[in-house]
Formats: structure tokens, sequence, C-alpha cells
């Protein structure tokens, strides 16, 4: 669950999110996994694909997402990363707006950070109807440009520099703030990814981009 609230003025008064853990759900929820595990053993056969693998790595992924301080550790990596060139020497300004969280309000189950005042890019479309935006009018396709040369850009940087990424960037975490600018939330969900990786994959992109069609063999190798 997540709440809206104000810290008292020891700690800046400024507005928050408080996100916390609701009682006992980590055990709850890995018992159901565990289950499902047992389940797709047994049936493996009658199943058509291997769903015990699936629920495997499942397991694996639910684990990430009951340590908010891990989760805090994440932000900060990811801000680090984005607000600073990719030697370091120099402080730089990230594409989008990342909540910060609050020294001394974390632990495993309670997350205080940051409160981004907008509405999450699933609602985007009806916001603009609230507010009389005809979404093909030419001031909400700037913003579509805006919105993918944000993402692209911290995206782009947080993979191919660091390899370091928030890996749930559905349209709930993404938000559009009140003053037009891209936030993103929620990073539970973070992915490392080694040098050797990120090259191969900084060389297909590149290749994407020069290739004149699927037609020639030398683009397709």
């Amino acid at each position: 669950q997540v709440h809206r609230a104000v810290l008292t003025e020891k700690y800046g008064g400024r507005e928050v999110a408080i996100k916390i853990q609701r009682p006992s759900i980590e055990s709850k929820l890995l018992g159901d996994v565990a289950n499902l595990k047992t389940a797709a053993k047994t049936f493996e056969d009658l199943l058509p694909l291997d769903y015990y693998t699936v629920m495997v790595e499942l397991e694996k992924q639910l684990a990430d997402e009951f340590d908010f301080v891990a989760e805090a550790v994440s932000m900060d990596r990811i801000y680090q990363a984005l607000t600073r060139s990719v030697d370091g020497s120099k402080l730089t300004e990230s594409p989008i707006v990342l909540p910060r969280p609050v020294p001394g309000l974390i632990s495993k189950r309670v997350l205080v950070m940051d409160y981004l005042k907008g509405v999450p890019l699933s609602r985007a479309r009806e916001e603009m109807a609230r507010r009389g935006i005809d979404p093909e009018s030419p001031e909400a396709k700037l913003f579509g440009r805006k919105l993918l040369s944000a993402l692209t850009a911290s995206f782009g940087r947080n993979i191919l520099e660091t390899g370091f990424f928030h890996a749930d960037p559905h349209p709930g975490n993404i938000f559009v703030l009140d003053n037009g600018d891209i936030g993103l939330i929620d990073f539970g969900q973070v992915k490392q990814i080694s040098g050797r990786n990120r090259e191969t994959l900084a060389k297909v992109m590149i290749a994407l981009d020069e290739r004149v069609g699927d037609d020639r063999p030398e683009d397709l190798e």
C-alpha cells in the first residue's frame, strides 16, 4: 500500500509517499508460489509449457520486491547514474524525475520517498480528456515525443552505461507530472547486465539503425 503524507519539520516538512508492506504478505505470496511450483512439477507432462521453471523465476523475482531497503538502494544507484557523467566527474540533469528516499525513514517493510504530483501514464489519455486536450493535437504529439525522448535517454544510459536498470517500466510506474515532466516510480524490480552483454546489445542496436533492409544478407548477419 502507498499513502500520501507530510513529514514533520524534523524531516523537512515536505510531502512524501509512504510505501508499506502488508502484514504477512511475503509468507502468503511465496507460499502460493511454492504451491504453484509443486503443481507445475506434478503435472509437467500435461502442461504445454515448462511452468515449473517459470514459477522458480517468479519466486526469485518476488523475493526482491519484499526488501524496501534494497529498493531504496536501487533508487539511489539509478539516480546517481542519471545525474552524473559517465566518468562521474560532473553533475548532469536527469532526463526523468526520480523520487528520493528519505534517510532515517526506511526499513525492510516501510519506505518513505518523495511524492510525485501527477498521474500514471495508464491514465494520461483520461487526464488529457479531462483537460480538454485532443490526443491528436500538436500539443499531444509534442508531449509524446518528449515522453519517448526522456525514456529512451534514461533507459539507454542505465542499460548501456552501468547495466543497472529499472526492470518494470509498465504504464502504472511511469508518471506524467503536473509540470509536464516524466517521472518513474517503483524500483522493486531492477536488473544488472554484464559489460559483454551491454556491448552486444549496443552492436545490435547500431546494426538495426544502419541496416538497409531485410532482403540484404549482410543486414541479417
